[in-house]
């Protein structure tokens, strides 16, 4: 029987569109069914992707959703459960503090002897988020009734106070789906931290915008990497074009790549190309040009599956097709 991984990267909008057009060219090509996943890592609006996968929305509804065409009877119906508005810049009640809301992160930082992780102590180091993501939870709950989803399903965090990585669904933290996406989101300085056991959860992409290595030791036949942070050619030669960003990002993705090809996954990573970026607005939280966003990612998704590198994959993929 072969197992599959599927990890939803981060990227705000931008992000949610990109995993659509990915996952409907996937099972275009292949006949894979991403909501059959063994396993499904989401990061941020890879989180959202996740659970409305988990939900049951297709890949094909997804990416008529965000190129605004009918949907299925079926996908239709899992929207219409939805009825609370994104409001993702609605003030909080809570007081601004310009503080910073955890400076001891600089310091656990250059006292690591791990890799570095420059974004965790950049989110120390800002004000603790005076934005409200309580409508992102609700819609996420409106979106899946059950409190968690019955496949694994692991939503990735960090914890403000230790500057740990936190993976919701699989660590001990009892915490509804809802709450975890809201976490997985909450970027710093901007949205107010989740608090859950008495931790204040932030943003997953803080650690990494994939959190790819979650899946390594799980030892899987094939992991699909859909990634809307980096550039092309993350999993071929090192390298990359792009800013200086999404070229962090990209060795960061690299390196969990090489750790679950090593315990033999043939892995499939899905990222836009230097035109697709290109063509996409500044702001990845603008609710603008996501129907070309999903576009590309269709096409993109495409032409690397018919690349020679990716054959290894798609032949697992095409193996548990219906």
């Amino acid at each position: 029987m072969t197992t599959i991984g599927l990890v939803l990267g981060a990227g705000g909008l931008h992000a949610a569109a990109h995993h659509a057009g990915t996952l409907a060219a996937l099972a275009e090509a292949t006949g894979w069914d991403p909501r059959t996943a063994d396993v499904v890592v989401g990061t941020s609006a890879g989180a959202s992707t996740a659970v409305s996968l988990r939900a049951g929305l297709s890949a094909a509804d997804h990416c008529f959703y965000y190129s605004r065409t009918p949907l299925s009877a079926e996908g239709q119906a899992l929207i219409d459960r939805v009825t609370t508005p994104l409001n993702l810049r609605n003030p909080s009640d809570q007081p601004a503090r310009r503080v910073p809301a955890n400076p001891m992160l600089v310091v656990r930082e250059l006292l690591s002897t791990g890799r570095p992780r420059p974004v965790v102590p950049l989110a120390g180091l800002l004000p603790v988020g005076t934005h409200d993501g309580s409508s992102l939870a609700a819609r996420m709950r409106e979106m899946h009734y059950a409190r968690w989803p019955d496949h694994p399903t692991w939503i990735c965090a960090v914890d403000l106070d230790s500057g740990r990585r936190v993976v919701l669904g699989r660590d001990d933290i009892d915490i509804d789906i809802g709450s975890a996406v809201q976490a997985s989101s909450a970027v710093p300085g901007w949205f107010v931290p989740v608090e859950v056991d008495g931790r204040r959860l932030v943003d997953g992409g803080v650690h990494s915008t994939t959190n790819a290595d979650l899946v390594a030791a799980l030892a899987l036949d094939v992991v699909v990497v859909a990634s809307s942070k980096t550039v092309g050619g993350v999993a071929g030669p090192a390298g990359g074009t792009g800013s200086l960003a999404r070229t962090w990002h990209g060795r960061t993705l690299r390196r969990e790549v090489e750790a679950v090809k090593k315990r033999g996954a043939a892995v499939l990573v899905l990222e836009p190309t230097a035109t697709d970026l290109a063509r996409r607005p500044i702001d990845d939280r603008a609710d603008v040009g996501l129907a070309e966003v999903c576009e590309a990612a269709r096409i993109s998704t495409l032409a690397r599956l018919a690349l020679p590198e990716a054959a290894a994959a798609r032949r697992l993929l095409d193996s548990v097709a219906p």
